[in-house]
């Protein structure tokens, strides 16, 4: 493949990032987090128009992220006992159980968000005081100004999740940040995959601007 053109690998958080920034809630903006929930946990940093992948391209595993109330902590290769244990697709299907609640994460959040008083609201707050744990984390460190909620999760809660977090982390950190959810439609990775190998494209033909 190297002989016939570029071959970029990108994760999938950073991918979706890259698709809310250019195309969805993140338009225009050249600081900011995407958190994905979905199956997995993770983050898409971009700070002053650049997106941060670290020092061994590992930026961003919030799964592994220690967090109170999973009686464990997360080791080198495994995030069991980190944020992944509250905010996975997995976790969030257990705590829909207390409330009565079953199906897919992104089912049960979906309808949740859709009922203002019942157990779906109950269930919304639930899961904003186990989010807003990883995403204080990130606000406090690199004061992004926004976080999306991206995944299956985060669009599935949209606005009624993504403003309950947001009105819980105004309580925890210093910095005020805004909190939104995803709003690219179809595959945000995908469409990040697209845009990526569009601008590798781009740069080999004309050069980098």
């Amino acid at each position: 493949l190297r002989e016939r053109g570029s071959v970029v690998l990108e994760n999938e958080a950073n991918l979706a990032g890259i698709a809310e920034q250019r195309l969805g809630a993140a338009r225009g903006l050249d600081t900011y987090v995407l958190v994905w929930l979905g199956a997995g946990i993770g983050a898409c940093v971009v700070l002053d128009g650049r997106l941060r992948r670290g020092a061994s391209g590992g930026s961003g595993e919030l799964g592994f992220l220690p967090v109170p109330g999973t009686g464990r902590l997360p080791t080198c290769t495994d995030c069991k006992g980190g944020f992944h244990s509250l905010a996975s697709g997995g976790a969030i299907e257990l705590l829909a159980t207390d409330f009565g609640l079953v199906g897919s994460a992104e089912d049960v959040v979906r309808s949740a968000a859709t009922d203002a008083t019942g157990a779906g609201a109950a269930l919304l707050d639930a899961l904003a005081e186990r989010l807003v744990l990883g995403v204080a984390a990130l606000t406090v460190i690199l004061d992004p100004g926004c976080v999306v909620l991206g995944g299956e999760t985060g669009r599935a809660g949209g606005t009624p999740l993504a403003d309950r977090v947001e009105a819980r982390l105004a309580e925890l950190t210093p910095q005020r940040t805004r909190v939104l959810p995803g709003t690219v439609p179809g595959n945000p990775i995908l469409r990040g995959a697209v845009l990526t190998a569009l601008d590798t494209a781009r740069d080999a033909l004309f050069g980098r601007p």
